[in-house]
């Protein structure tokens, strides 16, 4: 699973999340027809992923459906208004509960990685205090993979990287490697004329 893509993913369908609570608020007529949309792209994005929380999306888009068929009762039909009602609260509750799915997920990916980082940046400190950076290189994605098989090479973080590579994919490892570096000034740490 790649914790980066999961975060990304999320993340992106949750930027969205406030403007359909802005539709509520305001009373739009379409508010349950675009939570519908909503819920399905956020199904779509939790099904891409293989999580499982999306068939529980899934049922809360039903809820929003069946809202209405719950208030008619034999022939009798409630008024138009009423029926707007329960599809909108229906709507609401369905947006709010898949809201908490979705941040629920989002957190533990970004907590996972999170600690991953900062076991990371430990062993980058190692590395530097003993050893010189790779020379850049072109593109950056090669030089963040140098780096990589450096740590990979040094006694001392070679645990942590046979840790590492058991934990996460390589495109997370990649990724956090990128936010650790990001956070030091490289220049101090590159090849050996720097580092004397």
């Amino acid at each position: 699973m790649i914790l980066c893509v999961q975060i990304e993913k999320i993340s992106a369908c949750l930027s969205s999340f406030a403007p359909l609570m802005d539709q509520y608020q305001r009373g739009e007529v379409n508010f349950p027809d675009n939570v519908l949309k909503w819920l399905e792209e956020a199904e779509k994005t939790m099904s891409s992923l293989r999580l499982s929380e999306g068939s529980e999306i899934s049922s809360l888009r039903g809820r929003i459906l069946k809202a209405m068929d719950a208030l008619r009762k034999g022939d009798t039909r409630p008024a138009h208004s009423t029926l707007r009602r329960a599809r909108n609260v229906a709507a609401a509750e369905a947006l709010d509960r898949s809201e908490a799915i979705l941040r629920d997920r989002l957190l533990a990916a970004e907590e996972r990685l999170k600690f991953f980082e900062d076991k990371l940046c430990e062993g980058i400190t190692a590395l530097v205090l003993q050893n010189p950076l790779p020379n850049s290189v072109s593109p950056y994605q090669a030089w963040l993979l140098l780096v990589w098989n450096r740590l990979c090479q040094f006694q001392a973080t070679r645990p942590l990287t046979l840790y590492l590579a058991t934990s996460l994919s390589q495109p997370d490892r990649i990724f956090i490697l990128n936010k650790v570096l990001s956070r030091i000034q490289i220049s101090d740490f590159v090849n050996s004329e720097t580092a004397d």
